[in-house]
């Protein structure tokens, strides 16, 4: 299958890409040069691979959308996401503006780039890595959360809209991984407590396997050492 992954150079979009590599034409998006190099270090014995710079997304959009739909794209998966936390009273209007071009903005307009191929192919399938701050505010979410809750709310809208054009949608809000994302968090739980990127990986790999009649439209990963308030 051709699969296209947005923030493939994270920590979790760099599992989901090492999954899929066998057997998949991977289209993968980055913004960071060097940290495009190390991946494609990593999946150097893999010949099918195309990268494409979103580093320019507004000025290159026109090019970058072409380069979608020459893939001939079935799958897109959403791993693009950044922190950003304060309390409500230490969130400023920057913070908010910088949350929403990272968590939403930007997956929105990338995801619909190729919901828009998917439309016109009648099939298609748009997985989110969102967050299960999508579904639960927690301290210091302000800007964070506001914008996780955004991306489910665009995600439900996609998966009624698509439905009737064969489009399927899954959101997967995983707890706390263990990504770079932690040292930006005012409190981090003990390192056994965190989730594995690969657990994300492995999820959407059970996804892409499961019988073409099924649908999941929603997954939570919970850390199962934490209590959760």
């Amino acid at each position: 299958m051709n699969v296209i992954i947005a923030g493939a150079t994270g920590d979790i979009g760099r599992a989901i890409a090492k999954a899929l590599a066998p057997g998949h034409r991977l289209l993968l998006t980055y913004r960071d040069q060097e940290k495009k190099n190390e991946l494609a270090q990593d999946l150097s014995n893999i010949e099918d691979i195309v990268f494409v710079s979103i580093k320019n997304l507004w000025e290159d959009a026109k090019v970058i959308e072409k380069k979608f739909d020459s893939f001939n794209p079935e799958i897109f998966i959403n791993a693009i996401g950044a922190g950003f936390y304060a309390k409500v009273e230490d969130t400023t209007l920057e913070m908010l503006d910088a949350s929403y071009e990272t968590n939403l903005k930007i997956p929105f307009f990338l995801t619909q780039m190729a919901y828009n191929i998917f439309l016109k192919q009648k099939k298609g399938y748009v997985i989110f890595v969102n967050s299960i701050s999508g579904l639960e505010g927690f301290p210091y979410g302000t800007a964070y959360s506001a914008m996780k809750f955004a991306l489910r709310g665009l995600a439900e809208v996609m998966y009624k809209e698509g439905k009737r054009y064969g489009i399927k949608v899954t959101s997967i809000f995983p707890g706390i991984v263990k990504t770079k994302l932690i040292q930006k968090m005012p409190f981090c739980p003990k390192e056994k407590c965190l989730l594995s990127p690969k657990i994300i990986a492995d999820t959407i790999v059970y996804l892409l396997n499961l019988d073409p009649t099924v649908e999941v439209k929603e997954i939570i990963l919970k850390n199962k050492e934490l209590l959760w308030r």
